[in-house]
């Protein structure tokens, strides 16, 4: 039986990794900073609470676990959020990862180290679609953090001849993401207004409710990203991990949406015109932003085997209807506050 720990686990992508590596017959252990709600992980997983900006707490989980397989999810998670604290985002998604390594090199020979990279790496990118060779142009504390990570496994994967590799994950949701994400903001303004609900009590990134006389508020609507299906690229993260050669890969679909598609399927699906439901407020529109991103998934098509399986618009109306479903059943809070424990774990 094959031992892996996922750290940052309680987030989307370490629910829909933990349920796989569970179903491949790993023995699972997961690390949060606080433990979640008892769905997040399988029954079968054990959590860890531990505080990653502690070295020695973090060394003493991996060498109690001692396991085969290092899937780093951890990160301060948003582009935008990262700026609010810029330290914290170099000590999570530079500094840990690295930590990692250095601890695999020294104490946990022979254990392989997956590296979850990030297409805001690329920034407003020179070349599109962007692929393994695409020049990186950080522009966020987060995606210069990123950058380090990932550029620091490169360097281990050489010089010590390590398994250590990565993939560069273009946007991808699932019913599990935040509200905190725009995907999810619109998915669940579209389930409110479906049940006749105009005013929400959940609030957004300005402490505004979501929904205010039955209008989102959101920034450019122009902005484009490559959107998958979250379930669809843990698939891929396993693949990499099981390759005979450890390597780096652009993860995504090849297509980009706008955040204009989103509200217009969201919308569509409830049977509404998302142009009566959506305000743009110039307080939205971030400074810096990268217009658009598109991956050129190849690599991981001919090498892995890998496609995504889940279509955008499929997507899209599985998250209205998971909302619409938390809503009938009045569990929208407890998914909220599981959303928070995983936007801070």
């Amino acid at each position: 039986m094959k031992r892996a720990l996922i750290t940052g686990a309680s987030g989307q992508d370490g629910y829909f990794l933990s349920r796989l590596l569970l179903e491949k017959g790993y023995e699972v252990h997961l690390q949060s900073r606080s433990l979640p709600a008892s769905d997040a992980g399988g029954e079968r997983a054990v959590w860890h609470a531990v505080d990653l900006t502690d070295r020695a707490a973090v060394e003493a989980l991996c060498l109690s676990i001692m396991p085969d397989e290092i899937y780093n999810l951890a990160a301060i998670s948003r582009p935008q959020t990262s700026w609010d604290a810029p330290l914290e985002t170099g000590l999570i998604n530079a500094t840990l990862p690295h930590c990692i390594l250095e601890l695999i090199r020294l104490k946990m020979k022979g254990c392989k180290f997956y590296q979850a990279s990030s297409s805001e790496m690329f920034g407003n990118a020179i070349a599109s679609p962007q692929d393994e060779l695409t020049p990186f142009n950080p522009e966020t504390p987060y995606a210069i953090s990123k950058v380090y990570a990932h550029q620091i496994v490169h360097a281990y994967r050489l010089r010590y001849d390590m398994f250590a590799c990565a993939g560069i994950l273009f946007n991808h949701d699932s019913p599990r993401r935040p509200l905190s994400f725009v995907t999810q903001k619109i998915a669940h303004a579209a389930a409110l207004i479906s049940l006749g609900v105009h005013e929400s009590t959940d609030r957004d990134e300005r402490g505004q409710p979501i929904l205010i006389n039955g209008r989102v508020s959101l920034g450019n609507l122009d902005i484009s990203r490559d959107f998958g299906y979250a379930g669809d690229y843990v698939q891929a993260m396993w693949r990499i991990m099981q390759h005979s050669h450890p390597d780096d890969y652009v993860i995504g679909t090849g297509v980009t949406h706008s955040i204009r598609d989103i509200c217009e399927i969201a919308f569509f699906h409830i049977g509404k015109n998302w142009q009566d439901h959506v305000t743009v407020d110039q307080s939205l529109v971030r400074r810096l932003d990268t217009r658009r991103t598109i991956a050129n998934p190849g690599k991981a098509r001919l090498v892995l085997g890998w496609s995504p399986t889940v279509p955008f618009e499929e997507m899209i109306r599985m998250m209205v209807d998971a909302r619409i479903g938390l809503l009938k059943a009045g569990t929208a809070g407890e998914q909220r506050d599981r959303e928070q424990d995983a936007v801070h774990g």
